[in-house]
């Protein structure tokens, strides 16, 4: 397995601007609570972290980032700079879901390897998923992701849900569920673009592919 030294983070898909860089073994990041000048912070806060270190773009050996679901202008700022810095200094790049990341932050939170997610994106849009962590690490759940009009319709898929379950966004109320699951709340909102690093450690532990420029946003339609 090919050992990755340098990577770096980032994340703009939902209500922060996140970078983060793995050096030598260390990760160093910079956050930012925003929710519309995302395009405004993330280079300047790319080149403060790089600058930090004292490294440039050709010293790095790999680009991770989200790819949505979150706002559509926020996916196209993630992946548009991701993508054009892999192309230019010819780094491989890799994406995650949003909701992955997300889940990756409540498990170093609680360790519990099953996650509700329930986003507020807008009025009428609530971003919602459920993950599950694997014994190898990996996370599975992007299938489930889905953007719902109302509350409403989440209540009704996961009524029947029992046992351990830790929660992103959205505090659900215990009435809606049954007697035997157990709630964890997080209080997470936005992701945090250390845990892209994580996540990308784990996947690459297991020698999965990560060499291409081809990156495709998570893009969902309201189901109403």
């Amino acid at each position: 397995m090919t050992v990755i030294k340098t990577i770096l983070a980032l994340d703009t898909t939902l209500f922060s601007c996140s970078v983060s860089l793995l050096y030598k073994g260390i990760i160093y990041s910079l956050f930012k609570q925003c929710s519309k000048t995302h395009e405004k912070n993330i280079l300047s806060m790319i080149n403060k972290l790089l600058n930090h270190v004292n490294i440039t773009f050709t010293d790095i050996d790999l680009i991770a980032c989200t790819i949505g679901p979150g706002s559509f202008t926020g996916i196209r700022i993630s992946i548009g700079v991701s993508r054009t810095i892999s192309v230019v200094y010819r780094i491989p790049v890799i994406g995650f879901s949003t909701l992955q990341i997300l889940s990756e932050q409540s498990w170093n939170i609680n360790k519990i390897n099953r996650v509700l997610l329930t986003i507020q994106i807008s009025k009428n849009q609530i971003l919602w998923a459920k993950y599950i962590k694997k014994k190898t690490g990996l996370w599975i759940g992007n299938h489930t992701e889905k953007f719902f009009q109302n509350i409403h319709k989440i209540k009704k898929i996961t009524k029947n849900y029992s046992g351990k379950w830790s929660t992103v966004g959205l505090n659900m109320r215990m009435s809606n569920f049954k007697k035997s699951i157990k709630l964890f709340y997080t209080h997470i909102t936005t992701p945090h673009s250390k845990y892209i690093i994580m996540c990308t450690i784990t996947y690459l532990k297991y020698n999965l592919k990560y060499n291409t420029t081809q990156l495709h946003p998570r893009y969902l339609h309201t189901i109403h």
